[in-house]
């Protein structure tokens, strides 16, 4: 194995000279700007004692729409350098920035020899047909290849140059032909994006971009026959100059970059319609106001007054039917939408709530498929090119992606993700309301067990213990009062603390009588306190479940009742004599599991001690809501 080179290995001359596109497209500019710099000096050298002359502005249109056309192709070569349809698109900006310096020089304010003005024809005429090659070749190859494509470019390769060379160098007139040449290249082009309508109608985002560049196309190039080619090919004078018709270029190539670089694709078709209505209002304008002044003899003013109030009284509506039968798709019915995500969002289960998510996606949208989504992100987006509509996850609602909408035969649009935006959010906010209500629903459940467990079985429990057959139906008769505040979870009237105290001493006098025990009742004063009703209800509670426990479970003799009032506390210990328990396995029933949840539930604090010598029972609650 040889031994390695000592040499330093140094990157080769093609990787030391590589430009970034940045550095591309900087080289290119300043090469084309070069000469439209000086043309510029030299139109506007100094003047007759004034400093500097205005150049005519007819010179300016055609620097200003050469240097544009340049260097929005030098732009997009230096990004793509590598695509033949940005190739072909960089020749038809240099030779529309020929064809316009090359018209350019003739309004130069300065002496020029005749083989100075010679050279500068031949540049503008060879440009000027060079540019329509250039565009027939690439509309036959892009947005999509035409299956005619070669014989498109042979045709035109030795149609379009064959008659410049008649034109220059045979008995036509070269000025005049030469507009023949481009009226015949622009209808060939004109034609093409027609076709390129028709070839692209399966697939959207090619489509898409030949809606964008038939409109654009139709405006620019059209325009340009309109007013120039047209008439100066039938040797009348054309309608605007030649030199501002050459602004009109400047539509096609802002186009075509656009297009090139597939910028926004999914709002091409949009973009497009609004185009050409703007340029329909701009012709209907200038059609209406030539044809007043040329019938009805009106001055150029007064005509085009009465034009613009015509235009708004008939093409703005007619503009407003087309937009919204060409551009717009039909808006959803809400109601039925709204039921559809209601629908999604109330579902009983997961599996029927995303059965119903796809298919209100599926009515919505009409996808070809709607897959699985793989994107981690939580934001509705569009991709690959407007083909693709990603949907994030929702709670249970897993994400998906969109492929295809209606079918294959249009883009998804910042409409439709706006729209997916929207009834996510509405089920996000039904879906909370959902589990809210379910939360609801179970804490109501069980505030009723809780509440008959502690209230309605107590008194039963005393009933039970009665031993007169009409005390024992007044207490059933009251336990069914009872029952009916349980079920509307509201008591029969606003009630106090004093008031309820009364009322518990009463009947706990009569359960403890009834079961033959002693009860000692000690309570201090009561101040006129106003407690919430939880705070009512759980002091209720509390009283009833302690006591049930007590007679049921202890084997006393005796319980002692001691209320205590600190301020805003209120302090209740239940004690009795009876044989005690074990407090921990006490715990894990519903009775003392509920007392102690009611009341810590409220801020208040829960106290067991149990023993040989008795039981008590400690509760601490806040008087203050």
């Amino acid at each position: 194995m040889p031994a390695p080179s000592a040499e330093p290995v140094t990157p080769g001359l093609a990787s030391r000279w590589r430009l970034t596109p940045a550095g591309r497209f900087g080289l290119l500019a300043l090469v084309l700007m070069v000469p439209v710099l000086i043309m510029l000096w030299l139109a506007a050298g100094p003047g007759d004692g004034s400093g500097f002359r205005w150049p005519d502005p007819r010179f300016v249109s055609c620097l200003v729409t050469g240097a544009s056309a340049a260097l929005l192709s030098a732009w997009i070569f230096a990004l793509r350098p590598r695509d033949v349809a940005v190739w072909l698109f960089a020749v038809s900006g240099l030779a529309t920035y020929g064809f316009c310096l090359g018209a350019g020089v003739f309004f130069l304010p300065i002496d020029l020899t005749p083989a100075v003005l010679s050279t500068a024809a031949l540049i503008n005429v060879v440009a000027a047909s060079s540019f329509g090659l250039a565009m027939i070749a690439l509309l036959a190859c892009y947005p999509r290849p035409l299956p005619q494509r070669r014989w498109i470019i042979a045709a035109s390769c030795l149609v379009f140059p064959g008659w410049t060379l008649a034109s220059w160098f045979g008995p036509f007139e070269p000025f005049v032909e030469i507009h023949r040449i481009t009226l015949a290249e622009m209808v060939v082009i004109l034609l093409l994006a027609g076709a390129q309508l028709r070839h692209t109608r399966h697939e959207p985002v090619e489509r898409a971009i030949a809606v964008w560049l038939g409109a654009s196309i139709a405006i620019g190039a059209g325009g340009f026959i309109a007013l120039v080619a047209l008439p100066s090919a039938l040797e009348r004078p054309p309608l605007v100059a030649t030199e501002y018709g050459f602004a009109l270029f400047i539509i096609i190539y802002a186009a075509l970059a656009v297009a090139l670089l597939r910028y926004r694709v999914f709002g091409l078709g949009r973009w497009a319609f609004q185009l050409l209505f703007l340029a329909g209002a701009v012709l209907c304008v200038l059609a209406v106001d030539i044809a007043i002044i040329v019938w009805l003899a009106l001055d150029p003013a007064r005509a085009t007054g009465f034009a613009l109030m015509l235009v708004a009284l008939a093409y703005l509506p007619t503009r407003s039917w087309l937009w919204t039968r060409l551009a717009v798709r039909p808006p959803p019915n809400e109601t039925a939408l709204f039921r559809s995500v209601a629908g999604v969002a109330l579902a009983p289960s997961p599996g029927e709530r995303s059965q119903a998510w796809h298919k209100l996606l599926s009515d919505t949208f009409a996808p070809l498929e709607i897959i699985p989504g793989t994107a981690g992100g939580k934001a509705v987006a569009i991709a690959d090119e407007g083909r693709m509509l990603e949907v994030p996850a929702l709670d249970d609602l897993a994400a998906v992606a969109l492929h295809n909408r209606d079918a294959g035969r249009a883009l998804f649009s910042p409409a439709d993700a706006d729209m997916v935006r929207e009834m996510l959010g509405l089920i996000a906010y039904l879906g909370e309301a959902r589990s809210a209500y379910d939360r609801g629903v179970t804490s109501e459940r069980a505030r009723i067990a809780q509440d008959i467990h502690d209230n309605i079985g107590a008194q039963l429990l005393t009933a039970l213990h009665a031993s007169g057959g009409e005390r024992k139906n007044e207490l059933i008769r009251e336990t069914i009062g009872d029952l009916r505040d349980v079920i509307r979870n509201a008591d029969a009237e606003a009630r106090s603390l004093d008031a309820l105290l009364a009322d518990l001493r009463i009947e706990t006098a009569d359960r403890v009588e009834l079961a033959g025990l002693t009860l000692e009742w000690r309570g201090d004063a009561v101040p006129p306190f106003d407690p919430p009703r939880e705070t009512l209800r759980a002091v209720r509670a509390f009283v009833r479940e302690a006591v049930s426990n007590a007679l049921r479970h202890a084997q006393a003799s005796r319980i002692d009742i001691t209320v205590t009032i600190q301020g805003q506390w209120l302090s209740l210990d239940i004690a009795d004599d009876g044989r005690g328990f074990d407090a921990a396995i006490a715990r894990a029933g519903h009775g003392l599991g509920n007392m102690q949840g009611r009341i810590e539930g409220l801020g208040g604090h829960f106290a067991l001690l149990s023993g040989s010598e008795g039981t008590c029972i400690s509760a601490r609650l806040p008087l203050a809501a």
